[in-house]
């Protein structure tokens, strides 16, 4: 039993530069917070964060609280849609981004790429939605 190995513990692995970066972020906004709650940009900065994150429950909670303070910018409402989509909320979400777009939403582009929308994309009422946009474009 003396000549048995003796277990190493596993290495640490060390946080990515990515991983860093988000925690910066989320420690940044979190801070200007406490200090100035309701910050817009603050607000943003922390949802985004939270969302590159994977913490999709904290960053709807951040855009839920973002749109109680500015419901008519379509920015806000389409962050709010995305972050309902990375849920699998996909009902909510579509309602959400029929706002964003009636608001004045317009990056449709990015919209047909953006990650976080593609459970939506996925849904039949998405191209119906987003052909009432691009008539109401022309």
């Amino acid at each position: 039993m003396a000549d048995e190995p003796v277990p190493q513990p596993l290495p640490l692995s060390e946080p990515s530069s990515r991983d860093l970066v988000l925690s910066f972020e989320t420690g940044i906004a979190a801070a200007f917070l406490r200090a100035e709650p309701g910050h817009r940009e603050a607000l943003e900065m922390l949802g985004h964060a939270l969302t590159r994150q994977g913490k999709h429950d904290d960053a709807l909670a951040v855009d839920r609280e973002l749109v109680g303070l500015e419901p008519d910018n379509a920015y806000i409402r389409y962050n709010l849609a995305c972050s309902l989509s990375n849920l699998g909320k996909v009902e909510e979400a579509l309602g959400e981004l029929e706002i964003a777009l009636e608001l004045g939403y317009d990056d449709l582009a990015y919209m047909q790429k953006d990650p976080d929308l593609a459970r939506v994309r996925k849904d039949p009422r998405y191209r119906t939605l987003l052909g009432k946009s691009k008539k109401g474009k022309s």
